[in-house]
């Protein structure tokens, strides 16, 4: 008989069991019969000589028994009956550990999917990021593209790398069909196949012989593209697109987890191509000039070690590309997560000690509601105990029966968790890696079950331990609710887990606080402008169009009075970037009479002269761009208010002359040009309210030809209502001028602003409000459980002449005491606490009086509702059935 007919066939067994016995008695019975005796005695003394039916199975049972397994399934067995009769325990109690299982688990999925081991790619660990750090300023990261010469350099002089791969794309656009559509190209060395170790879902990737010269150009698609634009059809392999103007051969479609650079397709580059000698001549050949630089490093090698390598061979290569190297640099090597996933690392480390807070407040009422069981059951226990039942086997059953609701507890968190993880799909500011499979899979279902058992143990033991000690004779003569001592030792440690529940659901609602307030703060932040209303678009000029700056001028002349004269319109402008989004910048700038031994580095766009008053930046003295300036392209500049208070001082910077010495690098820019300042205007913020306030100038867009442009659009209500109409009058004045990317202002400060203080506010708030219901649900449990134990005591008050109001306030002060000893206690660990949120902060102290003052008076004011309601009832005891209650 094996072990598995043991416990899954245990009915069949049985029966064959009983057949077996009965053919026994049978057949004695029918020798007995033989020898004279009669047919009932010789049943009887047949079953004698067998030893009793029964017995015989018991003995037979404890023989084939498999130790530990079928004990443990019995005591199983018997804790679901009990439950059955208790549906409303085992429901508060399975939810509350669902809740902390599945929270628990969603925040683990994110960490351990998308911040530790986020890539598919092949040695994901060992891939780094090649940087280079200003150490002049602060160690400051001076930059992370390079030439493509400079990453093969890496590539083959490196000793501390397996590989180096190289990569970059831009936007252009490819004809479907004889519609023109936007796309983000990645052009990567040939090598990126065997150094990523991602097969393709379609077709083959990219070889070495794909990068030959004379080679037919081939592309490599992305999942999403191949989904979206194809259609998903398989017989795309071996199809051709046109991309600037060349037919490729499509030969294979990537997999839906390789997303390298967020690209809609991939282009094999030689490793020994043309450099280009500037951005002009890269942007005619739609070729890159900088390339990010990936390498595969050795194992056991460290990152400090790489960088002492790599340091090497930079020195060499700064005096080759000396404009692209700080006068001091140290070279370093980062891992690919920590680069992509950056900040958001810390989030979700500070969000897993939050969620481990929620665990501890989900588990221990648990544990409340446990003892408060077990005490109900306290004659039950005592009966076992006088029959014979030792401790050990009833702390076996209780804990089984813990058991039982760990099980159920996993089996709904795993519920939640994938509903979690489908909601946090949703959910703006979980900026993992696009490559991250945020799912619900092996690992994490197996941190869920070792957490419920865990969970399961810790606060099941003691619950079960304190009811075996208890008394059986005096629960065997009391009601088991009323026992005296016993129950009031419960009611104690209750009282106890109840309060460390309200002292965490303290810290959580302070963390959850300072997140509201940190939101609000940047949500409501001025920035210098109003981005209601505002839209802008990337204007894309074909190559060999418009590129002198009177072309420019009579194309945007002609289309922005046509977009100010649409319904709802009140200014339109042209610029290089988009307001604190993209603007440029110069390393340094020259102001005559004003040496100065660092760089001052300086924000920079050039704009139409209607700029200002469309995106709403105020003059604030001077004059403002004119329409000469613009036609003219004079050298005439605006500054804000930090550019003339950081590099003037006192002085008025009107009339006086600034040089930005990046157009001295650039062949298409004017070269020694110095540029009157005519204008102060208002400062306008930077887009991630990280650097604050920069220096920043303004020029007309017509200094250069080159590049492409931005519109920018005021409008009266809903925006993207005039994206097609702008696309339409583009098209109306250059058929072969593409409008791009047209969005809100509004919408890209959600996006790349809002989100992860958003996302730190639902997950904070979500983990405090479930906390707070878990500790408010104890709370009322432990009120209600010491209403039931004083229900005598009461009815005595009220015979003797107490009045229901002194009643009520008897029960609230207990309550309320054990709330404020909790909220000072939560209080107190904020205090010393808080400093570790302090990183996720902004606008708000880690040590905001609000949320210290709001935070306890939101929590007293919930507690005093879950206390209200068992006290209110208490007052309502009737002394005639309290008196006879036991």
């Amino acid at each position: 008989m094996t072990w598995w007919q043991r416990l899954f066939r245990r009915k069949r067994l049985e029966r064959e069991l009983e057949k077996e016995l009965q053919f026994h008695v049978q057949e004695s019975t029918a020798k007995l019969m033989e020898r004279g005796e009669n047919a009932e005695e010789a049943r009887r003394q047949a079953v004698i000589k067998l030893g009793g039916v029964e017995q015989a199975k018991e003995s037979i049972r404890d023989v084939h028994e498999i130790p530990i397994v079928e004990p443990f399934l019995r005591d199983v067995i018997f804790g679901l009956r009990v439950f059955r009769k208790a549906p409303a325990f085992a429901a508060i109690a399975v939810l509350a550990l669902a809740l902390g299982i599945g929270f628990s688990s969603t925040v683990f999925s994110i960490f351990y999917n998308g911040v530790l081991h986020p890539f598919p790619y092949r040695d994901a660990e060992r891939l780094t990021v090649i940087g280079v750090v200003d150490t002049a300023h602060d160690s400051e990261r001076f930059r992370e593209m390079y030439h493509l010469n400079e990453v093969a350099a890496f590539r083959t002089e490196a000793r501390t790398f397996e590989d180096v791969v190289a990569y970059s794309g831009w936007d252009t656009v490819i004809q479907h069909g004889h519609v023109p559509e936007p796309v983000h190209v990645c052009v990567t060395t040939p090598n990126i196949m065997q150094f990523s170790g991602v097969a393709p879902l379609l077709g083959r990737g990219i070889t070495e012989q794909d990068a030959q010269p004379g080679a037919a150009p081939v592309a490599l698609l992305g999942y999403r593209f191949w989904k979206e634009m194809y259609g998903s059809d398989k017989s795309v392999v071996g199809a051709t697109m046109t991309v600037n103007n060349q037919r490729r051969t499509i030969i294979g479609v990537m997999p839906p987890r390789f997303v390298l650079y967020g690209a809609d397709f991939y282009m094999p580059i030689r490793w020994d191509r043309p450099e280009p000698a500037n951005y002009r001549e890269a942007n005619d050949k739609n070729d890159p000039y900088y390339f990010f630089a990936t390498g595969l490093i050795k194992p056991k090698v460290s990152r400090q070690t790489a960088g002492a390598d790599l340091q090497v061979i930079a020195q060499q290569l700064a005096k080759v590309y000396p404009k692209d190297y700080p006068e001091h640099f140290q070279m370093t090597a980062r891992p690919l997560n920590e680069v992509i996933v950056d900040d958001f690392k810390q989030t979700v480390l500070l969000l897993v000690g939050a969620v481990l807070l929620l665990l501890l407040i989900s588990s221990s009422n648990v544990a409340s509601l446990l003892l408060t069981h077990h005490s109900a059951r306290s004659r039950e226990i005592a009966l076992r105990t006088a029959l014979g039942a030792s401790r050990g086997r009833l702390v076996r059953q209780l804990l089984a029966e813990s058991v039982v609701l760990g099980a159920a507890g996993c089996v709904l968190g795993c519920i939640l968790a994938y509903l979690g993880l489908e909601v946090i799909r949703q959910v703006p500011g979980v900026s993992v890696p696009g490559e991250a499979d945020m799912s619900l899979n092996v690992p994490v279902l197996l941190f869920a079950v070792l957490l419920s058992l865990i969970t399961t143990v810790m606060f099941g033991l003691s619950p079960a331990l304190l009811a075996v000690k208890k008394d059986p004779r005096s629960n065997l003569q009391t009601s088991g609710v009323n026992a005296g001592g016993a129950s009031q030792r419960g009611v104690r440690i209750r009282g106890g887990l109840v309060i460390g529940q309200v002292a965490l659901s303290m810290v959580l609602l302070v963390f959850a606080g300072l997140m509201v307030r940190s939101f609000l703060a940047i949500y409501n932040h001025n920035t210098g402008i109003s981005t209601s209303g505002l839209l802008f678009a990337h204007v894309h000029f074909p190559a060999h169009s418009h590129e002198s700056a009177e072309s420019k001028r009579t194309f945007f002349d002609e289309l922005l009075p046509r977009i100010s004269a649409l319904p709802g319109v009140t200014g339109a402008a042209v610029s290089f970037g988009v307001p604190f989004m993209s603007e440029g910048g110069t390393e340094d700038v020259t102001i005559p009479g004003k040496p100065h031994e660092k760089p001052w580095r300086t924000a920079l766009d050039a704009v139409s002269e209607t700029y200002f008053s469309t995106v709403g930046i105020a003059l604030l003295r001077g004059r403002l761009l004119s329409a000469e300036d613009i036609a003219g392209g004079r050298r005439v500049a605006v500054v804000n208010s930090m550019l003339a208070k950081t590099y003037f001082g006192g002085e008025d910077p009107l009339g006086r002359q600034i040089k930005f010495n990046v157009f001295d690098q650039i062949p298409e820019f004017p070269h020694d040009a110095y540029y009157e300042i005519v204008g102060v205007v208002a400062d306008v913020e930077g887009f991630n309210f990280e650097h604050k306030v920069r220096t920043m100038a303004y020029i007309p867009y017509t200094f250069t030809g080159i590049e492409d442009r931005t519109i920018l659009v005021r409008a009266i209500s809903n925006p993207m209502r005039l994206a097609n109409p702008i696309r339409e009058m583009t098209k109306d004045v250059d058929s072969s001028v593409i409008v791009q990317r047209a969005d809100t202002l509004q919408s890209q400060l959600e996006y790349y602003v809002f989100q992860k203080p958003k996302f730190r506010l639902i997950s904070f708030g979500t983990c405090a409000g479930i906390g707070l219901a878990l500790a408010l649900i104890g709370l009322f449990g432990l009120m209600s459980y010491s209403v039931t134990l004083q229900t005598h005591e009461l009815g005595v008050r009220m015979a003797l002449g107490a009045e229901p109001r002194n009643i009520l306030k008897l029960v609230l002060r207990r309550g309320l005491g054990m709330v404020g000893a909790g909220i000072l206690t939560g209080l107190v660990v904020s205090f010393f606490s808080v400093q570790v949120v302090k990183s996720q902060l902004w606008g708000v102290s880690a040590f905001d009086p609000w949320t210290l003052l709001l935070a306890p008076a939101a929590l007293l004011v919930a507690a005093f509702l879950a206390c209200y309601l068992p006290a209110r009832r208490a007052t309502r005891v009737d002394p005639i059935i309290a008196l006879r209650y036991e």
